[in-house]
């Protein structure tokens, strides 16, 4: 039956991926993002990697519905949780960062699907799906994500590319010409330094992505408990 619940939510996910980007790309060619393509976003990224992934991880539990064995391999089941924890950051930065520097946040589409909708799914997925019995120090592989985008951040902003409204950086708290700076701090949303919130988001990203760890370890150590 998890089986089937995973495969819904598998094809739900590419469904809100599909729709929220291509939303979010006709919102950008519109001007809504002063001519920025949409696909220099973290949000935007981040919800392709993880619908790519779960197409992929559907056709393997479509074969394991029909042939009767096992899901997902677990290489692909490690790629799975990174993603996870990946749009969950993209879900949480938005809904508890950025939603509220902006007006309407939640009245386009787009952000809906792309920051809520599919963040959730990919969460369910994950814990109702196959397991993959993680070790600990597999949550470094969470890293992976975010530190690429800071570097090609990074590049943006040294290259003085246009995420938008002219401006040279995706996020207003990478935006390393802020009143607060590298290292310093100012009023309102530039409280504190662009090098604060890259290890203020390191952090939080170890601590979901050894917490979603500890909650696998637990379903699956109760699982083999239960099954004695």
């Amino acid at each position: 039956m998890k089986k089937y619940i995973s495969l819904v939510l598998e094809f739900a996910i590419v469904a809100c991926v599909i729709a929220g980007v291509t939303l979010t790309a006709v919102m950008a060619s519109g001007g809504f993002m002063g001519g920025a393509t949409a696909i220099l976003y973290f949000t935007v990224q981040s919800n392709i990697w993880i619908g790519a992934t779960a197409l992929v991880a559907a056709v393997f539990t479509i074969l394991s519905i029909v042939r009767k064995r096992n899901g997902i391999p677990r290489a692909l089941w490690i790629v799975k949780y990174v993603f996870t924890v990946s749009i969950t950051l993209t879900g949480v930065v938005f809904c508890g960062v950025l939603a509220p520097t902006m007006p309407d946040a939640f009245a386009a589409p787009a952000n809906i699907l792309t920051h809520v909708a599919v963040p959730v799914l990919s969460i369910a997925d994950f814990f109702v799906g196959e397991k993959g019995n993680p070790e600990y120090k597999e949550f470094l592989y969470s890293w992976i994500p975010p530190l690429y985008y800071l570097i090609f951040a990074g590049i943006g902003y040294a290259l003085n590319w246009n995420f938008g409204m002219g401006n040279n950086y995706p996020y207003f708290f990478l935006n390393w010409d802020s009143p607060a700076g590298a290292f310093g701090f100012a009023d309102g949303m530039y409280f504190m330094g662009t090098f604060y919130w890259i290890i203020a988001l390191i952090i939080f990203i170890s601590a979901l992505a050894l917490a979603y760890i500890a909650i696998i370890r637990k379903i699956v150590k109760k699982g083999k408990n239960g099954a004695r």
